[in-house]
């Protein structure tokens, strides 16, 4: 059993990612990002998850009330895998939040798909990111990671976080002024536009020259 060495502090920004367990796929249909999306909101709570917490969730009188165990700052859901980026506010919130939401959909994707056993890759792997130019540079790593894997949205299910980066003023999921921060940071939406284009390529870039590394 694998232990985990990370220490999550309150404040400090992380990459979370992981992949479908022999890299399965862990998002079959439409309904299951929308699933996996809408607990990420709705489980981002201090507060255990239970009956009585369900049956208040379903009458809409938790949501943007209850105490938050991270802020999400960035996501990308694809069809095999998931990159996160999170700022714990409470001690423990990354492994607190992560637990929830992965346990709940591996519990609604099983019922679903009327299967058993472990769905991802063991543990969920974190790095933390060093600095607002880290930040920003993460942000378009994961917001664009459809795009390192060269796959066509209009062919494969992908959710990102980028749309919200573009439109600051009115995001979905995402922490409001974190993401303005991260835009201000890049010198506004155009520049973060033209900076996440440059920053995708270099990924591109960079992963080709490793695959033909490998292959020398």
């Amino acid at each position: 059993m694998s232990i985990r060495t990370t220490v999550f502090v309150k404040g400090e920004y992380y990459h979370i990612f992981n992949h479908g367990v022999e890299r399965r796929t862990i998002f079959e249909e439409e309904q299951d990002m929308h699933y996996f999306l809408d607990r990420m909101q709705d489980f981002n709570v201090a507060e255990a998850i239970g009956g009585k917490y369900v049956q208040n969730l379903k009458k809409n009188q938790y949501r943007g009330k209850a105490s938050i165990l991270v802020e999400i700052v960035a996501y990308c859901l694809l069809p095999n895998h998931f990159h996160l980026i999170l700022k714990p506010v409470v001690d423990n919130g990354v492994s607190q939040f992560m637990h929830k939401i992965c346990t709940g959909y591996v519990m609604y994707f099983n019922k679903r798909y009327a299967r058993n056993g472990a769905l991802f890759q063991g543990k969920f792997k974190a790095n933390r990111l060093d600095g607002d130019e880290a930040l920003a540079f993460l942000s378009v790593y994961v917001n664009l990671n459809f795009k390192h894997h060269k796959l066509d949205p209009e062919r494969y299910l992908i959710r990102s976080s980028f749309k919200e980066y573009l439109h600051p003023e009115n995001p979905s999921i995402c922490n409001a002024k974190i993401i303005k921060d991260i835009v201000h940071e890049c010198g506004g939406v155009e520049q973060y536009r033209k900076y996440a284009k440059q920053q995708s390529q270099y990924f591109l870039e960079q992963k080709e020259a490793i695959k033909q590394l490998a292959e020398l």
